[in-house]
């Protein structure tokens, strides 16, 4: 039975928020690769979630500054690759810093929520494909937790999305729609593989 992705926003189960990152038609490593293409992720092994955001607490407190640390872990679901953000994630993955994620015939779907500031942006929705932004929204987590702000560049596909969204909570209307499904337990307690992709140069 598929976990889905609706669990991700049940009780704030990843610290801070959550920024996941879902690919079809890219492996786990080049999705590493093209959220961070100016920079070469520096793979650490596998990590449990905890132990990686403690290690990126120590490699930023090593540093005798304040400096935003920030790593995914990563793997595959089915015929989805999957990363997850991991420490400050919010100052190297967002709504505005992935595009070339998007490139080429690759389907990509981008979750963002930021705990800390929860409206501020909102949470936020992405598809991408062929370079171009399909679909685009801000979600109510609180009250209404819908899609609201729907954009993008598939007129037919924001019209339909815009209609389900006055009716179905957000995230499971886009588990459905997208067949969007994340490994809950191997993210929240397994090892995965771990990487850095923002530290002091």
């Amino acid at each position: 039975m598929s976990d889905g992705i609706a669990w991700v926003a049940e009780g704030q189960p990843l610290p801070g928020g959550y920024c996941l990152i879902l690919a079809r038609g890219l492996t786990p490593e080049d999705l590493v690769r093209r959220l961070v293409p100016d920079t070469q992720p520096r793979p650490v092994g596998p990590r449990t979630q905890e132990a990686f955001e403690d290690e990126l607490r120590e490699l930023s407190r090593a540093t005798g500054r304040t400096y935003p640390m920030a790593g995914v872990r990563y793997g595959s679901v089915g015929d989805l690759a999957f990363a997850v953000g991991c420490g400050q994630w919010e100052f190297a993955l967002g709504r505005h810093d992935t595009p070339a994620i998007w490139e080429g015939d690759v389907h990509t779907y981008e979750l963002y929520y930021f705990a800390e500031h929860p409206n501020v942006p909102e949470p936020h929705f992405r598809y991408g494909h062929e370079g171009r932004v399909r679909l685009s929204s801000d979600i109510d987590t609180e009250e209404a937790p819908y899609l609201f702000d729907v954009d993008g560049d598939d007129a037919d596909l924001v019209a339909d999305m815009e209609n389900a969204a006055e009716v179905a909570p957000a995230l499971p209307l886009l588990e459905r729609r997208f067949g969007l499904t994340l490994p809950k337990e191997l993210i929240l307690t397994g090892e995965l593989p771990a990487a850095v992709i923002k530290s002091p140069q």
